[in-house]
This record gives structure tokens, C-alpha cells and sequence, in this order.
């Protein structure tokens, strides 16, 4: 029983270690967002090794500066599913989810940016045709937007050479403020720019 209790518990550490490891939300969403200069055929190739070291290939086209993985079922856990053959749906659980992952280079001015975006369906029993799924569908389990986040940081570290770096722009200096209405001075100087002139004195006055 002790072996079993310290078994789960290093499981459990494991797990938070991965976590802690994990990527940051905001790395993630710089990898989406990055852009990149050199030639696009370049770009496109370490686009494609990076893709190829995590997923099959099943389509990739130079033209049109895309590629497609291979479509994989898994269950709703996460983990790999195949089937006996092709159709054959005895073998996959139900609610398991289909997923190919479609990767784009698009132009952005004089530079690229990196999209990926899955295709996906999902297997319900019974039913023979799948159900096509979009991103972002809330009934998808975490993981699915976390396979997009993966390849999305892995292409960026393939990239990261090519990355254009934003250059912040320079801050104006500030104004430099007033005289405080606190400030010594200040409300005599005030006081005095609004006192009205002394009269002058009349005519009849001066002559006593």
C-alpha cells in the first residue's frame, strides 16, 4: 500500500513538473503572432522541418506555401487512437476526435506570418458520418487547442533567426507642468496678474 501511495505521488509531481514546464500563454500568443523576413522558400522549408518532427505529412505544396498533417483520431483523454482500417470505427471510442493540423505561410507587408489551424469531427457511436467540430467549439477538451499551441511554438523556434524584432517607438518628453497652485509664489503671482489697476486720482483732487 505504501509502494502504491508514493507511486501516485510521484506521478502527481511529475505532472506539476511538466506543467510548470510547460509554455506560457504569452510565449504561445507571441509564436502566433510573429512575423518573419527572408526568402519564402526558406522560411517555408524550416516551416515544413519543424511541422515533420512532430506530425506525418500528408500533403505539402511550395506554391501555395501550405501543408497538411496526417488526420489522427484520438480519445477524449488525449491519447492516440487507430483503427483496424479505414471506416473501421470498432476500435475508437466514442466522442473521439479526428484532427489535422493545416499550416499557412501568409504574406503581411515584407514579411510572413505563421497560421496554424485544425480540422476536426468527432466520432459519435452510432452515428456513421462524423460530426465536423470548429475552433474554438466550447464542447472541445483543452488539449485540442493545445496541440495548435505546440507546433505554433515549435515553428517559432525554427524561425527565430528570421523574426522581426519591434523596435519601440520614442517617447515624447513630457510637458513640464505649471507652477502648483500649492507651490510658494504661486498664488501671490496669481493674486497679482488679477488685482484690478489703482484708479488714477481725479483731476479736482490733485489740484487741492
Amino acid at each position: 500500500m505504501r509502494n502504491f501511495v508514493c507511486s501516485i505521488a510521484a506521478i502527481v509531481a511529475i505532472a506539476a513538473v511538466a506543467v510548470a514546464c510547460g509554455p506560457s500563454s504569452k510565449e504561445v500568443a507571441t509564436a502566433k503572432t510573429a512575423r518573419y523576413k527572408g526568402d519564402k522558400l526558406e522560411l517555408f522549408s524550416h516551416v515544413k522541418a519543424a511541422t515533420e518532427a512532430k506530425y506525418k505529412l500528408a500533403k505539402s505544396d511550395e506554391t501555395s506555401l501550405g501543408m497538411q498533417t496526417e488526420a489522427r483520431w484520438y480519445s477524449t483523454e488525449g491519447l492516440g487512437v487507430t483503427p483496424r482500417s479505414e471506416g473501421d470505427m470498432r476500435d475508437v471510442p466514442d466522442k473521439s476526435i479526428n484532427i489535422a493540423l493545416v499550416v499557412t505561410m501568409l504574406p503581411d507587408g515584407d514579411a510572413w506570418l505563421v497560421k496554424v489551424t485544425p480540422v476536426m469531427s468527432r466520432y459519435n457511436s452510432g452515428i456513421p458520418k462524423p460530426e465536423p467540430l470548429k475552433e474554438g467549439d466550447p464542447s472541445l477538451p483543452g488539449w485540442v487547442a493545445g496541440k495548435v499551441d505546440e507546433l505554433s511554438l515549435a515553428i517559432h523556434q525554427e524561425l527565430a533567426k528570421y523574426e522581426v524584432k519591434t523596435v519601440p517607438g520614442s517617447v515624447p518628453p513630457p510637458t513640464a507642468p505649471g507652477p502648483s497652485p500649492d507651490e510658494p509664489g504661486a498664488g501671490s503671482a496669481a493674486g497679482s496678474a488679477a488685482a484690478p489697476a489703482a484708479p488714477a486720482p481725479a483731476a479736482g483732487s490733485a489740484a487741492k
